[in-house]
């Protein structure tokens, strides 16, 4: 008998099993309602450029002989954008999204500070950080002072081991 349990068992649960999965096919190829006449899209209308935005210029303290680029942090910059460093053009090296803008520094900056105007079709914009161009090329670097110093260190020790008796 309890064979027969199992055998039936079995039975329904394979036709309560086939049962379901045809349910969702038959609702699958019920008939679709016919597709009402859509309207034809509205025209696109010429968007007007947005005047660019400076948030940021990065570094805003430059020696043009060392770093001549500049990256200005904004919106609205497209490729067609202009800047202007202290009213002389700068170079647009690249713009790699609307947020971004990577310029060249004018050739022969004098040391002082320089204000950015950045321009779109949409506008002009001023910075509100002033570029300071620090002409420090005549000045030693901090490296040059430090090798400088280890090489009168290594002058100092030679001349005191000359000094020392037992060398000599």
């Amino acid at each position: 008998m309890t064979a027969l349990r199992r055998v039936a068992a079995a039975g329904l649960a394979s036709l309560t099993l086939l049962v379901l999965m045809t349910v969702p096919a038959m609702a699958a190829t019920r008939p679709t309602a016919p597709a009402r006449p859509t309207t034809p899209p509205a025209p696109a209308r010429a968007t007007r450029a947005l005047p660019p935005e400076i948030f940021q210029l990065n570094p805003v303290k430059v020696n043009p002989a060392v770093l001549p680029n500049i990256m200005i942090l904004g919106q609205h910059l497209t490729p067609a954008t202009t800047v202007q460093v202290g009213g002389r053009p700068a170079t647009t090296v690249q713009v790699p999204d609307a947020n971004h803008l990577l310029m060249k520094l004018p050739e022969n900056l004098a040391q002082g500070s320089y204000s950015v105007a950045v321009t779109n079709e949409g506008g002009t914009a001023l910075a509100s950080d002033q570029l300071v161009i620090d002409d420090t090329g005549t000045q030693p670097s901090t490296l040059m002072m430090l090798v400088g110093g280890g090489f009168l260190l290594l002058l100092m020790l030679v001349m005191r081991l000359a000094r020392t008796p037992g060398l000599a």
